[in-house]
C-alpha cells in the first residue's frame, strides 16, 4: 500500500476538481455496481444452492480486490476468498468453488457482448488498433475455454480430467526447465476437472438460475459504465454513448488479461488513448479516466483492506 501511495493520490486528486453533484451521482453508482457485482455471486451460489447474503458478499468482493494486488495471481487469490468464506460458514467448498466458477463465467459472458458492440463502434470509426484486437481475441480464447470446460464437465469429465492433467504437467515441466519448481499443485487438475462438472450439472439442473446471475452480471456493468458516464458529465464532457462504451470495455477487458496486477497504470493508459483517439480532448480524459479508477478501483481496494476482518476466515475465533 505505501509503495501506491503516489498512484492512489494521482487517480484520487481529479475527485475534487469536477462538478461535486454529479462525482456523488458516479461514487453512489459504485455503491449500487459493487452491490450487484455481489448480487452476481450471490445468484450463482444460489445455484449451486450455497446459501449467502449480498452485505456479507460486498466485503468479500472488496477485499478480493485488495487480496488480488497483494497476491497477483490471475485473480485466483480473489476467488479462493469466496470459497473460504463460504466453507468457514458451513457450506461445502466444493459447491462454493463451483458457485464461484460460475460466477466468473457469466461475468465473463455478460461482459463478451458489451466487447463486441465496443469492437463493432470502433470498427464502424475506423479506430479498431491491433492491440484491441489481440486483447479481444485473448479474451474470446478465455471465454470459449470456460464454456468448452462445462461442455466437457457435463458429457466429458474423463476426457476434461485428461486434458486438464496434460495441460498441468505441461505447465510443471516448463516451470521446472526455468527452476522453478512445480507451477500447480498434483491435485490441481483433479479439482478444476471436478469444480467444472458441478458448474456444469448445476447450469443443466437450473437453468434459469444461471440466466439470472447473466442477468445482474450484465446489469453490474451497465450500472458500472452509467457511472462513468456521470464523470464525463462532472468534467464538463459531453460525450455520446458509443465512446463511453469503447473506453470502457476496453478498459476492463486490459484489467482482466493484464500481466499487471488488477492492470494497475495499463488500464488507465488504454482508456484514454481509446477517447483520445474518438475525439475527447486528452486532458478531459485523462481526469475523468483517473476518477472512474480512483471509484472503481483504488478506493473499494483501500475499503478491501479494512473489510477483510469481517470475512469470515480471518474472524478471530474466540
Amino acid at each position: 500500500m505505501v509503495s501506491r501511495l503516489t498512484e492512489i493520490r494521482e487517480v484520487t486528486q481529479p475527485l475534487v476538481q469536477g462538478k461535486p453533484e454529479w462525482i456523488l451521482i458516479a461514487a453512489i453508482l459504485q455503491v449500487f455496481y459493487y452491490s450487484a457485482f455481489a448480487a452476481m455471486f450471490k445468484a450463482a451460489f444460489n445455484a449451486v444452492d450455497i446459501r449467502s447474503r449480498i452485505r456479507d458478499l460486498i466485503a468479500v468482493t472488496l477485499g478480493a480486490l485488495f487480496v488480488n494486488v497483494i497476491a497477483p495471481t490471475w485473480g485466483m487469490a480473489g476467488a479462493a476468498l469466496y470459497v473460504d468464506d463460504a466453507s468457514h460458514r458451513g457450506e461445502s467448498p466444493a459447491r462454493a468453488a463451483a458457485g464461484t466458477l460460475l460466477a466468473q463465467a457469466a461475468d465473463y459472458t455478460a461482459f463478451a457482448f458489451i466487447l463486441g458492440c465496443a469492437v463493432i463502434y470502433l470498427l464502424m470509426q475506423n479506430k479498431l488498433e491491433s492491440y484491441e484486437i489481440a486483447g479481444t481475441a485473448i479474451l474470446i480464447v478465455i471465454t470459449c475455454s470456460l464454456t468448452l470446460a462445462l461442455v466437457l464437465g457435463l458429457w466429458l469429465p474423463t476426457l476434461l480430467l485428461n486434458s486438464l492433467d496434460l495441460f498441468s504437467k505441461s505447465m510443471n515441466g516448463f516451470s521446472r526447465r526455468l527452476n522453478k519448481g512445480d507451477l500447480l499443485a498434483d491435485d490441481w487438475a483433479a479439482k478444476n476437472a471436478a469444480d467444472f462438472s458441478r458448474s456444469a450439472r448445476a447450469i443443466e439442473e437450473h437453468p434459469r438460475r444461471l440466466a439470472l446471475t447473466l442477468a445482474v452480471a450484465l446489469l453490474a456493468h451497465l450500472i458500472n459504465m452509467a457511472s462513468l458516464y456521470a464523470l464525463f458529465l462532472a468534467f464538463h464532457q459531453q460525450i455520446e454513448l458509443g465512446p463511453v462504451v469503447a473506453g470502457y470495455a476496453m478498459g476492463m477487458l486490459f484489467w482482466n488479461i493484464s500481466p499487471v496486477p488488477q492492470g494497475i497504470g495499463l488500464v488507465e493508459g488504454i482508456m484514454v488513448l481509446v477517447y483520445t483517439s474518438l475525439g475527447i480532448h486528452g486532458l478531459q480524459a485523462t481526469l475523468v479516466v483517473l476518477a472512474f479508477r480512483g471509484l472503481n478501483f483504488w478506493i473499494p481496494m483501500l475499503l478491501g483492506f479494512f473489510l477483510l476482518r469481517k470475512v469470515e476466515i480471518l474472524k478471530s475465533k474466540h
